[in-house]
């Protein structure tokens, strides 16, 4: 005999989903009443089901898995059925979700590498403690809490400025000067930098390595400024490399495409029926509308990247250049189970689907480069690579017009081209330098 009724477990679960009818109850406000009945009690029934199934795995399957595994488990396979971004999320990991999405850790805000056997610090965040401690970039670190790290590895070097959040740590610090001092840092919890940027043979180089960065529009910002002060002046060119970035946050997004266009649409995001449909906007004001602007994607740009890439690219403020993006083009609503005291994991929803500027949906197509460049050799065909559209139960799009690259289309790097020099941002570097940029923008948005 099952030890936990299967009709408690169909109620329980009839209860939970009524209680959440109300956030979809403008789906089917055109339904009559008896209809809703008709569907509830099929509901219900089915709900029965579920819990017969259920109690016969509880008690006769071959192994015993504890009930929350079992129902978590069930769950995630109802979820995933929809698509391949919805599903439950356990309380424990909705929690480690919640840490790794905000990028924050305990430490003292520096990037570093090893050079001559020291700790040499590459990057001070100008937020983080080390930078307010006195710690700059180019500063070797050759000694934590007294203890040298000559002779160390780089992770062994490092594990002492680790720690709790509000406890001090001593580094010893040789600067520019040859001066050789102990800084007494107080560890915070920050937030790693997303950009990187140089001057690249005279035009502005920025690479966004995520969107998971609440601060990531502002430091681009600082990064542009940065950038004109090495120059000496207006920005020729700039480089926007969204290769390899898996997206984040929507607002972040929004407020980077905002940087580069007076107003105007960036996205939108549609749901199920037209009042769910919102709308997003730049901010009035520009960063130099006279400066040329190459994106460059790859397969591996999805979600906010493709939001910026497709925003840039039909608003006519840049040249896209590449492969085709991933097609992350779906929004997953993360609601939390349960109550602040009692916290029950999170409900990750696909709720709606993103749209460019001119309405073209990104779901399963990306964005197709206006400029298709490889970055490998070419393969002598078209070789198929993993996208959203390559996922199980993935969404389908409005839209089924071709969108597949054609290979003919593809410009390749030469036979000699040197493995370790990078073909797609040399093709942007030639670009930007050339006067055929201007001639292609107004081409690709006759």
């Amino acid at each position: 005999m099952s030890r936990f009724p299967t009709g408690l477990i169909a109620a329980t679960l009839a209860a939970s989903l009524m209680l959440g009818a109300g956030a979809t109850a403008q789906v089917y406000s055109k339904k009559t009443d008896a209809q809703k009945r008709a569907e509830d009690a099929a509901m219900i029934e089915k709900l029965r089901l579920f819990g017969d199934v259920f109690s016969r795995v509880r008690d006769l399957s071959v192994e015993e898995t504890p009930d929350d595994e079992l129902i978590a488990a069930a769950m995630n396979g109802a979820l995933s059925a929809l698509d391949p971004h919805s599903s439950y999320v356990p309380p424990a990991r909705f929690e480690e979700q919640q840490v790794e999405q905000r990028r924050e850790y305990g430490g003292l805000g520096i990037e570093v590498t090893q050079e001559l056997g020291l700790v040499k610090v590459q990057y001070a965040l100008e937020d983080g403690p080390a930078f307010k401690a006195g710690i700059r970039t180019g500063d070797f670190i050759t000694a934590v809490e007294g203890e040298k790290v000559r002779g160390k590895s780089l992770d062994e070097a490092i594990k002492g400025m680790k720690g709790l959040a509000g406890d001090p740590v001593t580094v010893t610090v040789l600067n520019s000067q040859n001066v050789t001092k102990d800084i007494v840092v107080i560890r915070q919890q920050v937030r790693g930098r997303a950009v990187r940027h140089r001057v690249l043979d005279g035009l502005g180089y920025v690479f966004l390595e995520t969107f998971n960065n609440d601060n990531l529009a502002r430091d681009l910002e600082r990064a542009m400024n940065d950038l004109k002060r090495q120059i000496g002046g207006d920005i020729p060119g700039l480089i926007l490399d969204l290769r390899g970035n898996r997206g984040g946050l929507l607002d972040q997004s929004v407020d980077v495409s905002s940087l580069f266009l007076d107003g105007g649409e960036v996205l939108s995001s549609r749901g199920r029926t037209p009042e769910e449909t919102e709308r997003y906007h730049a901010k009035p004001g520009q960063y130099d509308a006279d400066m040329p602007i190459v994106v460059l994607i790859n397969s591996g740009s999805a979600s906010a990247a493709e939001i910026v890439a497709g925003a840039l690219q039909d608003r006519g403020r840049a040249i896209v250049m590449g492969r085709r993006s991933f097609g992350k083009g779906s929004v997953q609503s993360v609601i939390p189970l349960g109550s602040p005291v009692e916290s029950l994991g999170a409900l990750r929803l696909t709720t709606q689907r993103y749209f460019t500027p001119s309405g073209g949906s990104i779901q399963g197509r990306g964005i197709m480069p206006d400029l298709l460049v490889a970055l490998s050799p070419d393969p002598g065909k078209l070789e198929k690579r993993f996208r959203e559209d390559s996922l199980r139960n993935s969404l389908g799009n409005p839209d089924d017009s071709d969108y597949i690259e054609k290979y003919e289309d593809i410009d390749y790097p030469p036979e000699d081209w040197p493995i370790d020099e990078d073909y797609q941002l040399s093709k942007a570097k030639d670009l930007l330098r050339s006067s055929r940029y201007q001639s292609l923008v107004a081409e690709f948005n006759r």
